[in-house]
This record gives C-alpha cells, sequence and structure tokens, in this order.
C-alpha cells in the first residue's frame, strides 16, 4: 500500500491539474523544486502513478551527481523506459518516425560527424527525440519525469529546452526536480536553461511541513501518535523536512530517543544506518560505490556472496525503506544522502578496492548493458587496482562513445582522465590524447582550450622529432586560427605552492586560514593557496572556529552576532510584488507573446523587436521579485533564504578551490555540512590557526 501524502495537498493538486490538461489537450512543463529531503521524488512518483492508471504512458530518468554517468542520460533511461512500454510494432513506427537522428542516443554509431555536420547532427537528435515522443503522444499521452536536474550534464539541459520548447501543444508532459538552493548558485547551467521557461512551467516549490504535517508523519511512521512536545521539539530540530522527521521518528522505533537525536540530517540517517544488520549495512555500503542504482547480480558479485543470499539480503534491505525495487532485477536507493554518506563511511582505500570489484563485476555482464562511461568511471577511481593501461584503455572508449553521441562535455572528461594515468613513457598516446582532448573543445566552441592543447601537440612533436604529429597538429592550428582571441581573465591572481617556506607562515605552523584584510591564506596538507576574499570564506572561517558546533545560517549572514538582526531576520514581511501585481505581469506578458507573433507574422521586425525588449524588461522586474521557484522575495525576510545563501556560497567557494587547493576543498567538502545550521566535523580532529 503506497503511504499516504502528508501536508502536500495543494501540490499534488497542481500537477494533477496538469496531468488532467495533458491526457485531454496538451502538456507543458512543471518544474518542483526544494532542498534535499523535502519530498520531490514521492510527491512527482505519487502523482504520476495515478496518471499511469489513467492512461498516460510515464517515463522517467535521473540525473547523476558523479561523474560516472554519460551524456543526456536521463533522456536515454526515458527512452528506453518508453520502449519496454510500447509493442513492438508500435516502436518501431515511432522510431521510424524519428529518423536516424535518433541513433546518435540510443543506436550504435562508431564514427563522430565531422565538425562541419556538427551543428546539423545536434539538431537531428534533438528533433528526433521530439518527434519520436510527439509520435507516441498522438495514440498515449506522455509524461516524461527528470529528476535531480541541478546535477544535469549540459547536453541533457538543451534537449529538455529543446523537447519543451517543440511539444507545447502536444500531449506531452515534462516533469523536473531540483534542488533550488543549489541551482541559485552563480554560473549554475540549469540557471540560465530556466530563465527562458520559468514564465512557461508550472513550478511547485516544497518547504517543510507544519506541526500537523510532523504529527501525521510520525504517526504514519510509528503507528503511534506523538505527544505535542514531542511534536513541537521534532518541527523546531528538523525545520519540516520530511526526510528528517523519518529518520528520527524511525530511531524512536528502534529504542532511541527523539529528544537525544542529534540535531542534522546526516546524523539522523547515519544512526538509522547504524541500527542495521551487519550484513544489510555492508551490502548496502558495496552498492553505494556502484551508484544511484545497481543490479542485483552486479552487487552480488561485488560483495561475494552467492546470487540467493544477495536476493535475501536486498529484500530485507528493501524493508528498512533505505532502497527501493524497480524491475528486472534492479534497485536504487530511496534517497542519494543516504548513498553519500554510506560512501562516505569507506576511506580511500575501501573506495578504490569497492571500485575495482565493480569493474570486475561489470566485466562479467554483457557489453550492452553496461555503459562504457560507467566501466570507465570506475576503472579510473580504481586505479591503482586496476592497471593503468587497462583504465586507460576504457577511458578512451568511453571518450569515443560519448563523441558519437554528440556528448562533448562527456568526452572531454574522459579524455582528461586519461591524461592524468598516461605513462610517462608513451609521449605518443599522450600526443594523441590530446589532439581527441582538442577536438571535443572545438566541438564545444572552446576554441582557446584547444588552441592551447594543439600548441602542447606541437611541443612534443618537436621533442619526438615527429614531422606527421606536427603537420597534423599544425593543420588543426589552422582551422582554429580565425577564432576570437581568449577573453581577458580578470580573475584574481592566486599562487599555489608545494613548499610552505615560499608562501605564508612559517614551516611546523600547520593548517592555517587567514585573512589578512585583502587576501586569504589557506595552509592545508602541506600546501598553500592565496584566494581573494569571498563571503564564502567567511563562512567556512567561523566553522572552522567553532568545531562540532551547530552553527545557525542566520548567523553566519549576520556579522557581529547581534541579537535584534537575527530576531529580524526570523520575522516576516511584505512581498516586493502582491498577488494582483504578479498577474498584471503575467497578463502583460501573454499579450506581449501575442502581439510579438503578430508583429513577426506581418513581418513587422522593428515593432517585434520593441515588443521583446519591453518583455526581457518585465521578466527581469520579475526575477528580482521572485526566486527561481517562484517563490515571493519578502522585504526583511531572510529566514529562508539564510539557509540557501549560506549553502549557496559555501559550495561555491569549494569549486572555486577545487583548482586551487584540491586537497583542502576534498576535506572541506567532506567535513563542512550546511543547511537550517552548518558545522564542521572532520574525521580526524584537525586544529587551524585563524
Amino acid at each position: 500500500m503506497t503511504p499516504a501524502l502528508i501536508g502536500r495537498e495543494h501540490p499534488a493538486q497542481l500537477i494533477q491539474a496538469e496531468v488532467e490538461r495533458t491526457l485531454t489537450s496538451h502538456g507543458g512543463l512543471v518544474l518542483v523544486a526544494g532542498e534535499a529531503g523535502v519530498g520531490k521524488t514521492t510527491l512527482v512518483t505519487q502523482s504520476l502513478r495515478a496518471a499511469g492508471r489513467e492512461g498516460a504512458l510515464v517515463a522517467s530518468g535521473a540525473c547523476w551527481d558523479r561523474e560516472g554517468a554519460p551524456g543526456y542520460w536521463p533522456w536515454v533511461q526515458a527512452i528506453r523506459s518508453l520502449e519496454r512500454q510500447l509493442d513492438v510494432d508500435e516502436w518501431a513506427g515511432a522510431s521510424e518516425a524519428a529518423g536516424d537522428g535518433l541513433t546518435f542516443l540510443v543506436g550504435d554509431i562508431s564514427e563522430p560527424p565531422p565538425m562541419g555536420d556538427l551543428e546539423d547532427a545536434a539538431f537531428r537528435l534533438c528533433d528526433a527525440v521530439t518527434t519520436l515522443l510527439s509520435t507516441i503522444a498522438r495514440r498515449h499521452p506522455v509524461i516524461v519525469a527528470i529528476e535531480d536536474l541541478h546535477w544535469a550534464d549540459a547536453s541533457s539541459l538543451q534537449m529538455l529546452d529543446f523537447v519543451v520548447r517543440h511539444t507545447w501543444f502536444e500531449r506531452i508532459l515534462v516533469v523536473g526536480t531540483y534542488r533550488d538552493v543549489e541551482v541559485e548558485t552563480p554560473n549554475h547551467p540549469l540557471r540560465e536553461l530556466l530563465r527562458p521557461l520559468e514564465m512557461k512551467a508550472t513550478t511547485v516549490t516544497l518547504t517543510g511541513l507544519d506541526e500537523s504535517g510532523v504529527e501525521a508523519l510520525i504517526t504514519q511512521v510509528n503507528g503511534e501518535k506523538p505527544e505535542a512536545d514531542l511534536v513541537a521539539d521534532v518541527h523546531r530540530r528538523t525545520g519540516g523536512n520530511p526526510l528528517f522527521i523519518e529518520q528520527m521518528a524511525r530511531l524512536w522505533l528502534v529504542g532511541g530517543t527523539i529528544d537525544a537525536a542529534p540535531p542534522g540530517i546526516r546524523d539522523a540517517v547515519e544512526r538509522h544506518l547504524s541500527y542495521l544488520p551487519k550484513p544489510i549495512l555492508n551490502m548496502l555500503t558495496d552498492a553505494a560505490v556502484i551508484g544511484p542504482e545497481f543490479h542485483r547480480q552486479v552487487l552480488a558479485s561485488v560483495s561475494g556472496m552467492p546470487a540467493a543470499e544477495a536476493r535475501q539480503v536486498l529484500q530485507q534491505a528493501a524493508l528498512t525503506r533505505l532502497v527501493i525495487p524497480l524491475d528486472a532485477g534492479r534497485f536504487r536507493f530511496a534517497h542519494d544522502l543516504v548513498r553519500e554518506i554510506l560512501y562516505d563511511s569507506l576511506d580511500t582505500d575501501g573506495r578504490r578496492r569497492g571500485h575495482a570489484a565493480v569493474v570486475r563485476a561489470m566485466e562479467e555482464q554483457d557489453g550492452e548493458d553496461v555503459p562504457p562511461a560507467h566501466l570507465a568511471h570506475h576503472a579510473y577511481l580504481a586505479v591503482p587496482d586496476v592497471p593503468e593501461r587497462e583504465a586507460m584503455r576504457y577511458l578512451l572508449a568511453a571518450g569515443r562513445e560519448a563523441a558519437c553521441r554528440l556528448a562533448s562535455e562527456e568526452a572531454a572528461t574522459h579524455y582528461r582522465r586519461a591524461l592524468e594515468i598516461v605513462p610517462d613513457d608513451a609521449p605518443r598516446r599522450r600526443a594523441s590524447i590530446i589532439l581527441a582532448l582538442a577536438d571535443q573543445h572545438r566541438r564545444t566552441g572552446d576554441d582557446v582550450a584547444a588552441r592551447r592543447l594543439l600548441d602542447e601537440v606541437v611541443a612534443l612533436a618537436g621533442e619526438l622529432g615527429d614531422v606527421d604529429l606536427a603537420q597534423r597538429a599544425n593543420a588543426t592550428l589552422g582551422e582554429v586560427s580565425g577564432s576570437p582571441e581568449a577573453p581577458a581573465d580578470n580573475t584574481a591572481s592566486v599562487q599555489v605552492s608545494p613548499d610552505l617556506s615560499d608562501h605564508g607562515p612559517a614551516a611546523g605552523s600547520g593548517n592555517v586560514f587567514r585573512f589578512d584584510g585583502s587576501v586569504w591564506t589557506l595552509t592545508f596538507a602541506g600546501r598553500t593557496a592565496l584566494m581573494p576574499d569571498a563571503k564564502g570564506l567567511h563562512d567556512i572561517h567561523t566553522l572552522l572556529g567553532h568545531p562540532g558546533a551547530d552553527v545557525p545560517s542566520t548567523e553566519l549572514l549576520t556579522t557581529g552576532g547581534n541579537e535584534q538582526a537575527h530576531a529580524a531576520r526570523r520575522l516576516g514581511g511584505d512581498a516586493v510584488l502582491d498577488d494582483t501585481a504578479k498577474e498584471q505581469y503575467r497578463r502583460r506578458l501573454t499579450q506581449l507573446d501575442d502581439e510579438i507573433e503578430r508583429a513577426l507574422a506581418r513581418q513587422d521586425d522593428s515593432r517585434a523587436a520593441e515588443l521583446d525588449r519591453e518583455r526581457d524588461a518585465l521578466l527581469e522586474e520579475l526575477r528580482n521579485a521572485a526566486g527561481l521557484g517562484g517563490r515571493s522575495r519578502r522585504l526583511g525576510d531572510e529566514a529562508e533564504r539564510s539557509r540557501k545563501t549560506v549553502t549557496a556560497r559555501i559550495r561555491d567557494t569549494l569549486r572555486r578551490l577545487d583548482g586551487r587547493h584540491p586537497e583542502l576543498a576534498e576535506h572541506l567538502r567532506t567535513s563542512v555540512a550546511t543547511g537550517i545550521t552548518c558545522r564542521y566535523r572532520p574525521v580526524e580532529e584537525t586544529h587551524w590557526a585563524l
């Protein structure tokens, strides 16, 4: 029996209205936003299960947060799901209508298209997917659900944009979920993609449950109604986050006390896991290495247990609701946070051994069932348990396969990884890989990076005395010589030194995280980096000064610990635009769309451009008054936004550190937790000079 949705009546009604319109008329786009664990997947799953009962074909795909997923992966999953649901003749008719462009995604292409045909090939691919969906929708309403868009690759986002724009009047509904906290960070690819879509999408933003919802969820999990004081305490600790509430309730169910539960969602999940029998915990940890989804047979091989025993343990694991059975022996984690915690529990050696075991298990499977990207990802992370030469072979195969699918960003990742492990005594192999990487940069329009790589090949050719290699690299350089020069680099200069005597404090002073008023000195693991000032660095500095303590995100936004300022952040305020004003904006935007179309029909380009400028101005006003989730911004109210703002700027800082001090970035990523409260808790005691 499916558990009832709690506290989600209105969001469910919004999605149901979109589904009903799709069943009878035309579809559109629904975006479901909210923080991790707030219930996006549960809401969408139950809503679309009902749509399936009413005759819709429901296909789903999910984006992965790790680099092991192929480009277009959520669309590959969705299309394969549709193929499984249709009879042979209907699928053959739909795929024939789609044309040969579909083979880029799910076919067998041995050669990537030439540079001159690249733009046409990309269009054919997007058009083929759109035609496939439209053809199927003539007989069955189609709903495509794509989860975790905040992790999507650029190719998948471009496909989403194309499909939505070209199927608006078909019986096709696209439902996407994303963590708005992550999307609202600067330079996130989905942020720009949403700009032309946000006014057309029905946006459903989920927030925490109220106290009545907390009470109902605890009762549903435990079968016992909690006391009012306990409900209030849980609501205060969790902010109404359903996943957090459920984990705390299960702790209570197995004999723990909610009062004693630590105030952090990772802590609650970790304590839930600690009560599991060891065979289940060990198997789930092995599954976490495989990925968000895994096959029972692969897991049995990785865990080193007979298939029958693995089946029994997985059935027991499913009862904990930490994993969910799918079909054909496949399972997925109920929430990626569970998988992250299990994976993080392994040390470096344990992860490497695990990835090596996954490689061996996948090698035993039929090749068609194992995407080359998955195999390459695990092999790369398993070096040296998987020999470098073998890992490089998988990476190059995955890079070529991705290039054939027009997934240039993914192909570039595989080639970069191959360069990391190519032996020093194989300069010609290195040059070959660099040429392949340069080609992918050209295909993504990054001619500056391509020229830099080609110059490196020319230098290698000179060292080797290889005239043919030099001519090949120079010929390619000539093809890109007309590209615009690289833009000026306005990034603040950052110096990185492996020797403490060159920068910062004297050797032996340990870890340093210090600001001198203009530049941060960051020393960790025997390496020092100088960073320009950023708010995220101040947040991390505060957390390092209070190891193990929970620091409210509102406090990180307020300097000096001013209690009046903190109180002001908890108070509500008037919306920048009230509902009446927003409705007037939307009506005017609709009018402008119609007027622009009429102007274009009359070939009155100047009038259309004038109307388009007015439309852009109105959209900018609405963006300033509302977040990407469509919620009204409130004057003087940052209680909700403080969590999102602090999380976004800390994550942005860690991304910047990845390229400047990767050891420190990795340490902080595994030690700093963000949310309603933030905390620095390293695995091993770590001291800092602040």
